[in-house]
C-alpha cells in the first residue's frame, strides 16, 4: 500500500486514481457486513440480555427498528416534533444541548416521503451513512489509492459505535458533512468545504474545528504569509464553519434570552456522571484496580482516546497537513469539551467515528492484513455493544 498519499498528479493520474464504481460497491458491501452484525447483535439481545427495568424506558414501534430507537432518540424526534424547549433550570435535562442539523432533516424527509417521525429518523441516519461511506471511500482512495481505503472503511463500519450510525442519532450526518466537507478541500473548492463545515457545526458542536484546515488552505493559497488578504479570507471561512453553531446560538438568544442555553443545560449531563477531568483518571485507570470494571461497556473508551493520539503521532508524516491539523483540532476539542469539561471519557467512543483519519493511520501503520485482523475483535464489540443498547442496558 502506498506510504504516502497523493496530493499532486497529472489529469491522466487523477483519472486512474478516481474512485471506481466496483470499489464504492465494495465499500458498502463491507458496511452492509457490518450492518448484519449489528443486526445479529439485536437478535441476540432478545434471547440472552435482561432488558433494563430502569424508569422511563419506551417503545414507539413493534417494529424490529425499534432497536435503533433508544435514549438520546428521544430527544431528537421530541426536537423534530415540537421544536426546543427550555425552561432555564441547567440542572435540568433538556432537548436544548441537541443541535437542530438532524431533527431538521428528520422533519423534512418525514414531510417529503411522507413517513412516521421515528422512521423518519431511521431512514436519513442509514442514508446519510451510506453517502458517508461512499465519500470516505472515494477521499481516501484518492490520496492513498483502493486498498487503503477499503480497509479504513472496514476500520470505521466495524468500530464498535458504528452502530450510531445506523440509529436514530446525529453521528451518521456528522460523518457525512465531514467526509464531503474534506473532500471539497482536497479538490480545491474551498467554498463548498466551508459550506459542509458549517452544516456540521449546526450538527454538531465540535464541528467547528474544520476551520483550522480551511484557514491552513487558504494561508497556501495567499502566497503563505499573513496579511490581510490571509486574515479576510481565512475570517470569512472560519465564520462560513462555525455558522451553524453561531446561528443556534442566535436562536437560543432570541427564544430563550441566553445564547449559551445549550452550553448551560449540559451541566445536569455533568452532574449525572461525574466531574470533568478527576471522572477521565477514575475512569482510565478503574479496570486496572478493579477488574470488575472491564465487563463495563465504557471501560475501553479512554483506551481507544488514548490509542487514537497514539496513531496520530505515529502516521504524523504519512498524512497531508491538512488531514493532520483536522485530527490534531478534533482531538484537543475532545479533550477540552469532554474529558476535561464532561463525564470523562464516557461516550467518548462515538465521538472518535469522526477521527476516521486514524483508521487509514492504523491501514498505513500496521498493512492491510493486519488491520483487516484487527476487524474482527472490533466486529465483537459491535454485536454486544448493539444487543446491549437494544436493552436498554448501554447508552453509548
Amino acid at each position: 500500500m502506498n506510504a504516502h498519499p497523493v496530493t499532486e498528479c497529472s489529469a491522466a493520474t487523477d483519472r486512474q486514481l478516481a474512485p471506481s464504481f466496483r470499489g464504492a460497491w465494495m465499500a458498502l458491501a463491507i458496511f452492509g457486513v457490518s450492518r448484519l452484525i449489528m443486526l445479529m447483535g439485536f437478535v441476540f439481545s432478545v434471547t440472552y440480555v435482561k432488558p433494563s427495568t430502569a424508569p422511563g424506558l419506551w417503545n414507539i414501534s413493534t417494529a424490529w427498528w425499534r432497536y435503533l430507537l433508544r435514549f438520546d432518540s428521544a430527544y431528537y424526534l421530541d426536537i423534530a416534533r415540537q421544536g426546543y424547549a427550555y425552561n432555564g433550570n441547567p440542572l435540568q435535562m433538556q432537548n436544548i444541548v441537541f443541535f437542530p442539523g438532524y431533527p431538521l432533516m428528520v422533519r423534512l424527509a418525514a414531510w417529503v416521503l411522507p413517513v412516521s417521525l421515528p422512521f423518519s429518523a431511521i431512514f436519513v441516519s442509514n442514508l446519510c451513512a451510506v453517502g458517508a461511506i461512499v465519500l470516505l471511500y472515494g477521499l481516501i482512495s484518492r490520496l492513498w489509492g483502493r486498498d487503503v481505503a477499503l480497509v479504513t472503511v472496514a476500520l470505521v463500519s466495524f468500530f464498535p459505535t458504528s452502530l450510531f450510525l445506523s440509529a436514530a442519532y446525529s453521528e451518521a450526518i456528522a460523518l457525512l458533512f465531514t467526509t464531503a466537507a474534506l473532500t471539497f478541500l482536497f479538490r480545491g473548492r474551498l467554498a463548498l468545504a466551508s459550506v459542509c463545515a458549517g452544516c456540521l457545526s449546526a450538527t454538531r458542536p465540535i464541528g467547528f474545528v474544520l476551520a483550522v484546515p480551511l484557514a491552513y488552505e487558504v494561508w497556501l493559497r495567499t502566497g503563505r504569509r499573513f496579511s490581510w488578504r490571509f486574515l479576510g479570507y481565512a475570517g470569512a471561512a472560519a465564520v462560513t464553519a462555525a455558522s451553524g453553531l453561531i446561528a443556534f446560538g442566535f436562536y437560543c438568544w432570541i427564544r430563550f434570552h441566553d445564547p449559551l442555553a445549550f452550553l448551560h443545560a449540559q451541566a445536569a449531563w455533568r452532574e449525572a456522571g461525574g466531574t470533568g477531568g478527576l471522572a477521565a483518571w477514575r475512569h482510565l485507570k478503574g479496570g486496572l484496580r478493579d477488574p470488575g470494571l472491564l465487563y463495563q461497556p465504557n471501560f475501553n473508551d479512554g483506551w481507544f482516546f488514548l490509542a487514537f493520539l497514539v496513531i496520530t503521532i505515529a502516521a504524523w508524516r504519512r498524512f497531508p497537513a491538512a488531514l493532520n491539523l483536522y485530527t490534531a483540532a478534533i482531538l484537543v476539542a475532545l479533550i477540552v469539551t469532554r474529558v476535561f469539561a464532561e463525564p470523562g471519557f464516557i461516550s467518548m467512543n462515538r465521538y472518535l467515528l469522526l477521527v476516521f483519519p486514524c483508521m487509514t493511520g492504523v491501514a498505513l501503520l500496521a498493512g492491510r492484513r493486519l488491520a483487516l485482523l484487527i476487524c474482527a475483535p472490533l466486529a465483537a464489540l459491535l454485536l454486544i455493544y448493539s444487543a446491549l443498547f437494544a436493552q436498554w442496558q448501554w447508552a453509548g
